[in-house]
């Protein structure tokens, strides 16, 4: 049976966990709630964030003691705020904390009541990383470089403790120099079920956020924010509008010109749009429209439905998944070929934005697909640990238009004829006989939440393939492909050609150094996979020219030849047939 994805941060009041609703269906994935909106895959931060500021954290790292790291103050200090002294009883009657410790918290509580002053002046402790030292806080930084380097400022200083490691503070009263020395252990974040230690008082974690968060939204301006919580995002589309490029270009969500009969002004850091005031976000919040699968809904959401056969069994599930990163890396040769096709130079002016769009979109896509055969390989090794070899098999054959159908994988040029069977091979796999949605489908009986979500993520990223491609034929359509391409009728260069040799060796070294990583699995073979990753996208020689497999592509295409690579007799690599 499918297993939920355990909770990594357990609800502990009815308004996180609705009272009488069994733990797993109160936390099961909904539309219009992904995975990423889950508390632990939220935007918490130190600037501030908006589900919780991390800084926060850092102001019970010792015990008993509240702080404020003040960034405020010249030079930075950090300030004894509280003390718990029911807390410090506690301890001293269960014989945790020695007598004399215990008068120095007293002295601090009280003292601190009265409104004096208590600042931390020296750290001693072991600094992750860096090592055991001493911290003066005071003490000026504007680098932090080497490996036995000092925290650059306090509050990093206080982030690196090691977790119940010994700190030695001293702490000194601003208005008699008087100083105080506490020993303790480095307190926890979190106790032993997983939920916040009993020292974080409820909405301490959010006391510092922007209030409404939307507030934060305005004042960085930056568009980055994640998927859970987009400041950009697609503009509406009624029922009965045709699906444009236009339509699919991200607009500002806080754009304060609402008018519900014109396109929305596109999102530009150069020229961009006017948004709502402060005052109009917490006004007039509810003009703010729900966004669903990246776009602003402004009629009624209807999901779409989904059905598919399922597999036999796990056995044939591997095999369907062993085909499906087959397929992924065959799609990966014919889109490199044709992404290659394009002229980057000498285009005439009329014809080189739109060129350059397609090129770097089929490239964007081709990085998309290495993405999925990632996906996959986690897939088979999460299904059967003790059997994983990595997929790195090329598909001998594709899924073709027509469901149950089969064609030979063919790289071309960027042809018009080329550019279509892309919008074939990426049509969303929702159908009966969709390649991943029977996957899909029966990854439920054996799989985690996690790893359907990542199964969904996929046929999310062909739809938008779909689309993508759809706008790139548009783009192309305008022009003769003499004009874009080097070569219209390019083919294979020679088995002999040295430019050709050189494509195959960088391709036989990628495809190794991924075996070897998907192998060893992470983090023991994140080296292999980002160095394979790297000679994919390129890396700039001394001389301006591309190294890596890129380099080798674009020099063959220059050359008027086609970018492909020849089937391997390995055993790891040679083609793999479509399951019976």
């Amino acid at each position: 049976m499918k297993e939920q994805a355990p909770i990594k941060l357990i609800p502990r009041n009815v308004a996180a966990l609705r009272r009488g609703v069994p733990a797993p269906t109160a936390t099961s994935t909904i539309v219009g709630n992904p995975v990423s909106t889950r508390l632990e895959s939220g935007v918490g931060n130190c600037f501030p964030g908006l589900e919780c500021d991390l800084r926060n954290l850092e102001r019970r790292f010792f015990p008993f003691l509240e702080v404020d790291i003040r960034n405020n103050d010249n030079p930075v200090t950090v300030r004894i705020i509280s003390v718990d002294p029911a807390g410090v009883q506690n301890a001293f009657k269960s014989g945790q904390l020695a007598a004399d410790r215990v008068g120095v918290y007293r002295e601090l509580a009280k003292s601190v009541k009265d409104g004096q002053v208590w600042n931390v002046t020296l750290i001693e402790g072991e600094f992750g990383l860096l090592g055991k030292q001493e911290f003066k806080v005071a003490e000026p930084r504007s680098s932090s470089t080497g490996p036995r380097r000092s925290p650059l400022d306090p509050w990093t200083a206080i982030r690196l403790l090691t977790e119940g490691s010994e700190v030695r503070l001293t702490i000194e009263r601003t208005d008699n120099g008087r100083s105080v020395s506490l020993v303790g252990n480095r307190a926890r974040y979190l106790d032993d079920n997983g939920a916040l230690a009993a020292m974080f008082l409820p909405g301490e974690l959010t006391q510092s956020l922007c209030s409404p968060w939307t507030h934060d939204f305005r004042d960085c301006a930056c568009f980055y924010w994640a998927s859970n919580h987009p400041d950009i995002v697609l503009p509406p589309v009624s029922s009965t509008q045709t699906n444009t490029p236009e339509l699919n270009t991200y607009v500002v969500w806080e754009r304060k010109d609402r008018s519900p009969d014109k396109l929305p002004k596109p999102a530009s850091l150069v020229d961009p749009p006017v948004i709502m005031s402060h005052y109009e976000i917490n006004d007039k919040w509810q003009s703010l429209n729900f966004v669903l699968e990246s776009r602003e809904i402004t009629d009624q959401y209807k999901p779409g439905t989904f059905k598919a056969v399922k597999l036999a069994d796990k056995k044939e599930l591997l095999t369907h998944l062993r085909y499906a990163a087959g397929v992924e890396l065959a799609v990966i040769h014919e889109y490199l070929a044709a992404a290659y096709s394009f002229k980057t130079t000498r285009l005439p002016a009329s014809v080189r934005d739109d060129a350059r769009a397609a090129r770097a979109e089929i490239m964007r896509i081709t990085y998309g697909e290495m993405r999925h055969v990632r996906v996959v390989n986690d897939a088979l090794r999460a299904l059967d640990p003790p059997a994983f070899k990595p997929a790195l098999r090329v598909a001998s054959k594709v899924p073709d238009k027509e469901p149950g159908k089969f064609r030979d994988v063919a790289p071309a040029v960027a042809t018009r004829q080329t550019i279509q069977s892309f919008i074939d091979i990426e049509r969303p796999s929702d159908g009966v006989d969709g390649l991943y949605a029977r996957i899909l489908v029966t990854l439920e009986d054996f799989a985690t939440d996690e790893m359907i979500q990542a199964i969904r993520s996929v046929i999310a990223d062909g739809e938008t393939h779909f689309e993508t491609y759809s706008f790139v034929q548009e783009w192309l359509d305008r022009h003769s492909e003499e004009d874009y391409l080097f070569n219209p009728k390019a083919a294979k260069a020679p088995a002999a050609n040295p430019k050709h040799q050189k494509l195959q060796k960088e391709y036989v070294s990628l495809l190794k150094q991924l075996y070897r990583g998907y192998t060893l699995g992470i983090p023991a073979g994140a080296a292999d996979i980002n160095s394979a990753r790297n000679r994919m996208i390129g890396q700039q020689n001394g001389n301006g020219s591309t190294a890596g497999l890129d380099g080798a592509a674009e020099d063959l295409a220059a050359d008027g030849f086609l970018v492909a690579f020849d089937s391997l007799n390995d055993a790891r690599f040679k083609p793999i047939d479509p399951p019976q």
